[in-house]
């Protein structure tokens, strides 16, 4: 029997999301499985990030620009088009099994993306693909698509003290 793939949700306002798919993308590297992941909102500098894109059958790219969004430009808007565009050939070229969409969420929520073709596109994905997306305030109808939802609750986080992201911990 073949791969079958899933479609996967990790959300919520708590830490973890990013780091879960990546646990995730290693897991299925190392079971010799191929993996897309694919970074919104990223400039691709994170310490995680330098380790994937030394690992073999894994693609990487990124979908963003330095610093944190605060304000959409038209710039800001094409790039994460573009990475929808990119996304959405992958899916369908099948030469993954799995593909992360990290930080997606924001996109659907900041209306960047077509949420109706985002849900067409999931809807309709070959079967032996399995897709990860992660992000906070996931869509209901995302939710209600999706075969595993998690969510990360934050109950206490050091950044409400004043602790800004550390290396190796949060980038």
């Amino acid at each position: 029997m073949g791969f079958k793939g899933y479609i996967q949700v990790y959300t919520g306002d708590g830490k973890g999301k990013t780091t879960a798919a990546v646990g995730l993308t290693i897991r299925a590297l190392g079971a010799g499985l191929k993996v897309a992941f694919l970074q919104f909102f990223k400039d691709g500098t994170t310490s995680e990030v330098k380790i994937l894109k030394t690992l073999p059958n894994l693609y990487y790219q990124h979908y963003g620009q330095k610093g944190f969004v605060s304000d959409i430009t038209p710039e800001l808007k094409e790039i994460i088009q573009k990475g929808w565009e990119e996304a959405k050939r992958l899916v369908f070229s099948k030469e993954y099994n799995i593909i992360v969409l990290d930080e997606f969420t924001l996109a659907l929520n900041w209306g960047l993306v077509e949420k109706e073709e985002v849900l067409q596109v999931l809807k309709n994905k070959p079967e032996e693909v399995e897709i990860v997306i992660t992000g906070r305030k996931a869509p209901e109808d995302l939710l209600s698509l999706a075969h595993l939802v998690t969510e990360m609750k934050k109950i206490k986080h050091y950044y409400d003290q004043g602790v800004l992201d550390r290396l190796g911990i949060e980038r």
